[in-house]
């Protein structure tokens, strides 16, 4: 009697769907995001180490980031294209031990060649693996709590920032020329471990059921196009876009600015890092929970207003205390809108589309995340940095307006219908 009365009361504490397959499914997507996000934001610490040991200039540095996004936008659409009608456990689980082998190579690599290679590898196979992960939540949660679930899974990806700020200046500390090589080389075997455990853990719902989908297997197994055709998608899309643009800016030239402009230690920048990370953890929850409560366009502007303030003191106002305020908005608002989109792709499109939706966000944000490194490199090179981090605030400033006019399309229609 006392295991199932401790069973009972754990339960009367807890959503039901954490003792369902939903819930293994959601764990899953935790560890997914913390792989994927290793290869997404580890760069952010380790590239002043990667510029002076492969001797590259601010714009080859952001051209390397521009090769993995290339290669991350074919994988993002071709993979959530192709989970509806195949299914998403060996997309996932194939992508994430292919990403862990990428970052393996990246530390051993000595040429820019390589290094390139490296990261377009790493952004095709993490891209390919992400989009149907996020798109596999929608099918497992009702709308009343997609939100929160999306919220849950990105916290892995803010617990990437958190083990990278504390591991790497370690690592570079101890061996400043390999150190980080050594980064790399670790977490993607770490990596490689979280793709393993997504073949073996993983489940489609076609063949166990779940919350959002109550579909057929030949509905879900047919092609997806439906996605492509609704005017919401496309607009939220956008809203990607302009996320993906002053993000990649951020996350790119964080370490860069701080350390090499303004004189602050590797040390220090990793203690920001920690910062950002702890705060995102429960941020990707609350504004999940937010965008259910709420709505998605109300979501989308309050978040996209709070970034615009942070990229505004990080370009106008340099100082520690401005540096430190900025960290934290970022650490607040980092994963919000990547949490609202995955939490939106089941709320426009039938739910077995879900993927394919997610997947015409994600190539948004990846076109943003493509072209922002290698320009805003090029602008820091003749302008200096601070107007890198002044085209992130103009796209914040798109987002808001974007977000307005999504809240006046969806006015008088009831979110997630």
């Amino acid at each position: 009697m006392r295991p199932f009365f401790q069973a009972r009361r754990v339960s009367s504490i807890a959503p039901e769907w954490v003792f369902t397959q939903a819930g293994a499914v959601l764990f899953i997507g935790i560890l997914v995001n913390l792989g994927t996000s290793f290869a997404n934001y580890t760069h952010s610490i380790t590239l002043p180490s990667m510029e002076a040991s492969l001797r590259l200039s601010h714009t080859e540095a952001g051209l390397l980031i521009t090769f993995a996004s290339v290669a991350r936008l074919a994988s993002t659409f071709a993979s959530g294209t192709l989970a509806p009608r195949y299914g998403s456990r060996a997309i996932i689980g194939w992508g994430v031990i292919g990403g862990g082998a990428a970052m393996v190579m990246l530390g051993l690599s000595h040429s820019y060649a390589l290094a390139a290679a490296a990261m377009v590898l790493m952004g095709f196979t993490t891209g390919g693996a992400l989009v149907p992960m996020m798109g596999l939540l929608a099918s497992w949660f009702a709308v009343r709590t997609r939100g929160l679930a999306a919220g849950f899974a990105s916290a892995g990806g803010s617990a990437a920032f958190i083990i990278a700020g504390a591991i790497v200046p370690v690592l570079v500390a101890r061996s400043p020329a390999d150190g980080w090589r050594h980064s790399w080389e670790g977490l993607g075997v770490v990596v490689i471990a979280i793709g393993l455990v997504s073949l073996l853990a993983l489940r489609d719902p076609s063949s166990d059921g779940g919350q959002g989908m109550r579909a057929s297997r030949r509905s879900v197994r047919s092609w997806p196009m439906e996605a492509y055709k609704t005017p919401l998608v496309w607009l939220v899309t956008l809203l990607a876009f302009t996320s993906g643009w002053s993000n990649s800016i951020f996350s790119t030239f964080f370490g860069v600015y701080l350390a090499e402009e303004n004189a602050v230690s590797l040390n220090t920048v990793g203690q920001l890092l920690i910062v950002i990370g702890i705060l995102s953890v429960g941020s990707g929850v609350v504004w999940g929970r937010l965008s259910d409560r709420l709505g998605r366009a109300q979501a989308f502007l309050l978040s996209f207003a709070m970034q615009g303030a942070s990229f505004a003191m990080f370009a106008f106002l340099p100082g520690m205390a401005s540096f430190v305020v900025s960290s934290v908005i970022m650490g607040l608002t980092l994963r919000a809108t990547y949490t609202i989109c995955a939490a939106s792709a089941g709320d426009y499109v039938p739910v077995q589309y879900s993927a394919a939706s997610f997947a015409l966000m994600a190539l948004g944000a990846g076109l943003g995340n493509t072209v922002s490194p290698a320009l805003g490199g090029a602008v820091a090179d003749s302008a200096g940095m601070t107007w890198s981090f002044a085209s992130a605030l103009g796209g914040s400033v798109v987002g808001m307006a974007g977000s307005v006019w999504l809240l006046s399309v969806r006015k008088g229609f009831q979110e997630g219908e």
